[in-house]
């Protein structure tokens, strides 16, 4: 049996989460699948999936195998086109994992132009607030807020988030307005959990940056949660600008301290650190950078 064919319904078991899954994307029965997949755990000697009635689980060596055997397919395709004289074509599942506020509000109108631009790609978009391991939850690509933590992901920036500090006009007919980010300390603040730093904000103002500890009643770890603790008039938060403006148009909230502004995040995309990335990967990245552009609201 031709092990290109095995490695391939390997990578799509691993992609689809199940044999049958990847039996219906390469058009095979599951016994065909599994008969692939029992060649290669001969060969390799090795167990690569834990297999019960409900549930297809990866094995470590599975894990380590995956991003070696899309290497393989990949050099495959690219001496297939060669050949051809045809240049190679994107394709397989693509695995992003977003922010989720952000992801809801920028990603569907890019998802719906990138796969009518490349239809042998399927995309599973993972929406979270929370930092995952890329390798073991098969991510090729991840966009995070924020400023990066050192380890062995490679990154690529992309924009800036701007950011207000609002709050309601009903807050504030219990409260004194505050005059300087220092008066802060007096105030129900609202605390983004997910950041570094949480309980301090920065400002940049003509007299130099203000960094200042800041505590309230609520801490959230979902940028859209926050958003509506204010509209709540649970206390001040600093909020991304694209979950701002609508409200602020509307004037349900209001800038505070408008004359000290909010420190910006970097917008990065991250990816494993590896010698390949794969063609899906590399044009959705491509395609996102090229777009940039509409991240700055």
């Amino acid at each position: 049996m031709d092990r290109i064919d095995c490695l391939r319904a390997f990578v799509r078991a691993m992609e689809g989460g199940s044999f049958s899954a990847a039996a219906k994307e390469l058009g095979l029965g599951q016994p065909a699948i599994s008969k692939r997949i029992a060649l290669l755990e001969k060969e390799f000697g090795s167990q690569l999936f834990m297999r019960t009635t409900r549930k297809l689980t990866p094995t470590r060596e599975a894990h380590r195998v995956y991003d070696l055997a899309r290497q393989v397919l990949s050099a495959f395709e690219t001496a297939r086109a060669s050949i051809k004289d045809a240049p190679a074509k994107p394709s397989g599942i693509l695995r992003i994992s977003l922010p989720s506020s952000f992801g809801r509000h920028y990603m569907m109108p890019l998802v719906r132009e990138y796969v009518s631009a490349f239809p042998d790609v399927k995309i599973d978009l993972r929406f979270s607030e929370r930092t995952i391991n890329l390798v073991e939850e098969g991510v090729e690509l991840a966009l995070r807020i924020g400023q990066l933590e050192s380890g062995s992901l490679m990154a690529r920036r992309i924009g800036t988030v701007r950011r207000y500090l609002v709050a309601t006009p009903a807050y504030f007919r219990k409260r004194s307005r505050p005059r300087t980010p220092d008066d802060l300390k007096q105030h129900e603040c609202i605390v983004y959990s997910r950041l570094a730093n949480a309980g301090q904000w920065t400002f940049e103002s003509e007299d130099g940056r203000h960094v200042i500890a800041v505590s309230g009643s609520v801490i959230v770890d979902d940028a859209d949660a926050m958003r509506e603790a204010v509209l709540e008039h649970l206390g001040i938060a600093v909020v991304p600008a694209w979950s701002a403006t609508h409200s602020l148009e509307r004037r349900e909230m209001e800038v505070v301290l408008p004359d000290f502004a909010v420190a910006a995040l970097p917008l990065h995309a991250v990816y494993p650190e590896t010698h390949w990335m794969s063609l899906r990967a590399r044009s959705f990245l491509d395609f996102v950078v090229a777009r940039a552009d509409r991240f700055h609201a």
